[in-house]
């Protein structure tokens, strides 16, 4: 590691150590945990920074109880008050509390097992993973938590060819075994400090997501685990995160499963300010960097204040630099509108001419979200439009592409597409539902003859080839234009709250079609699991 990144990381811990003195943590970044407070976060008045996740527990109390939330509720019995009880449905299997500290462990596991029902295969699939979650906090100002799951896995054939070409599982890590079925474990822990209610830090190897929906167009945690370096700075209308980052990729698209991946950094700035009551709106800047012999983290992007993009024209530097926006309006206490626009590249009179240019890389989402539709407690109904052009996130090669372990930061489908995505879910005390169906147009990077082309897709192919080959004339959808629908249905009982334990069920039903056919891909499972990150299969 760079000793000016070594030196910074070790000032923040002796500093913030000799500082500390109710007691801050970070919630899982999981859309089922999240979804408990949101009716609280969203309202109208709510100074809550909503776009920044995962939440810092001190920061949701001053609108809600964490431990206040009906979901908690449920029927008390002779069981459930004994020792036993108590452990599978409202505390941790091992916990110690003192004065000033709170210590906690807990097995973690997910047993899935499903039937894959497609045109030419049917398949029986499984998740075999176990693990432990270890945390506690130190006085008022000090917590941390760590997990490590192994598993053993086999999935539906869409699933296996992307982890086949990319060794990566989906949101998870490199596999170390693909004959019959993958191997792989996943890891990730963190400490934090706060600073009363000003500042936060944590130095982890996590995931990070900046925005409202259920995508992210700027950053969000469809990729691996990272170790990073996070500063939140919270006061007045106004909260600032400084993200300092080291990702990895494969050399694409000659990737295999025993060479080592590249490194690279990443600097991030996002400024998030409400505007009155019911706007907020943030500014997000990255620079994307290769790390080499010659040149490692870069000490001029860790300037916590000043705006990237001056200092990487200033350096002459190759960087790949992005600017994005987002935005949020509460229409009223149980209605809010967002969007997001990301700008990989971006010139104004290309962009009025509307001729293909092929550096008209920019993406957006407009989204919709209803708590309570129809006056029906605990019903949340969501829709939301994503759009890429060709060739977004994608730069000079892999080492300085929006990605990291060889999957998108940002879409899990890449660039060059238009989604819709619409969910309903609904809540009885510790029952849950949801529904949600994504209808996408892609192009892939494929042409009529079946020749791969770099068309705009993949975000870690070089954009060099048809930057100086076809210039113009580059539209969204161009390669194997291709529409593919995806259906979930997910039911699930609450199993115990504290360590997000969950006993679930469902249905996904996958549909493709293009000039070469389609396929359907029907699939039921069941399953035991600890939901601590979000899954993205709907790709």
């Amino acid at each position: 590691m760079n000793k000016y990144l070594q030196f910074l990381i070790a000032a923040c811990l002796i500093f913030f150590a000799g500082t500390a003195s109710a007691q801050h943590y970070y919630l899982p970044l999981n859309q089922d945990v999240i979804a408990r407070y949101d009716s609280a976060l969203y309202k109208v008045g709510s100074t809550f920074h909503t776009s920044i996740k995962p939440y810092f527990n001190n920061e949701i109390e001053e609108y809600t109880r964490i431990d206040s939330i009906p979901s908690y509720t449920m029927k008390e019995t002779k069981f459930g008050k004994t020792l036993v009880g108590r452990k599978i449905f409202n505390e941790h299997l091992l916990q110690v509390k003192g004065d000033d500290y709170t210590l906690y462990g807990d097995f973690i596991m997910e047993f899935n097992a499903g039937r894959s029902m497609e045109d030419t295969l049917d398949k029986n699939t499984f998740i075999n993973s176990r693990g432990i979650a270890v945390g506690g906090t130190f006085g008022k100002h000090f917590s941390f938590a760590s997990t490590f799951l192994e598993s053993q896995s086999t999935f539906s054939s869409y699933i296996d060819s992307a982890i086949r070409e990319t060794y990566v599982v989906p949101g998870g890590s490199r596999i170390k075994n693909y004959d019959n079925k993958f191997d792989y474990g996943t890891v990730n822990g963190s400490i934090a400090f706060s600073l009363k209610k000003h500042f936060s830090f944590q130095f982890g190897h996590d995931k990070n997501f900046i925005g409202d929906g259920y995508r992210s167009m700027l950053l969000s945690d469809n990729s691996y685990n990272y170790p990073f370096l996070k500063i939140n700075a919270n006061f007045w209308k106004i909260k600032y995160m400084v993200l300092y980052a080291l990702f990895q990729d494969g050399p694409y698209p000659t990737v295999n499963d025993d060479e080592a991946f590249r490194r690279k950094y990443g600097t991030f700035h996002y400024l998030d300010i409400n505007i009155g009551k019911r706007l907020t709106f943030g500014v997000l800047e990255g620079i994307i960097w290769e790390y080499d012999s010659t040149r490692a983290f870069d000490i001029q992007y860790m300037n916590p204040v000043i705006f990237l993009r001056p200092v990487e024209f200033s350096i002459g530097s190759p960087d790949n630099a992005l600017i994005g926006f987002n935005a949020r309006y509460k229409l009223n206490g149980q209605n809010y509108l967002y969007g997001q626009l990301m700008l990989d590249e971006f010139k104004l009179n290309e962009v009025l001419a509307d001729s293909g240019w092929w550096g008209n890389k920019q993406a957006f989402q407009l989204g919709f979200r209803m708590f309570n539709p129809f006056g029906i407690n605990n019903l949340i109904f969501g829709s939301e439009f994503n759009y890429s052009r060709p060739f977004t996130y994608q730069h000079k090669s892999s080492a300085t592409a929006y990605a990291h372990y060889n999957q998108p930061l940002a879409h899990p489908v890449g660039a060059n597409f238009w989604e819709s995505v619409t969910s309903v879910g609904y809540s009885y005390k510790r029952w849950h539902a949801n529904l949600k169906i994504n209808y996408t147009k892609v192009g892939y990077d494929i042409d009529s003859a079946g020749t791969v082309i770099n068309y705009g897709n993949n975000v870690l192919l070089s954009y060099i080839p048809p930057s100086q080959n076809h210039p113009y004339g580059n539209e969204t959808l161009q390669g194997l234009e291709t529409t593919v629908i995806n259906g979930d249905l997910r039911l699930w009982y609450l199993l115990n709250p504290v360590a997000n334990l969950v006993i679930e069920g469902g249905t996904r039903i996958r549909q493709t079609d293009n000039i070469y056919g389609s396929t359907e891909t029907i699939f039921f499972y069941i399953g035991l699991r600890t939901t601590l990150t979000n899954r993205y299969f709907d790709f």
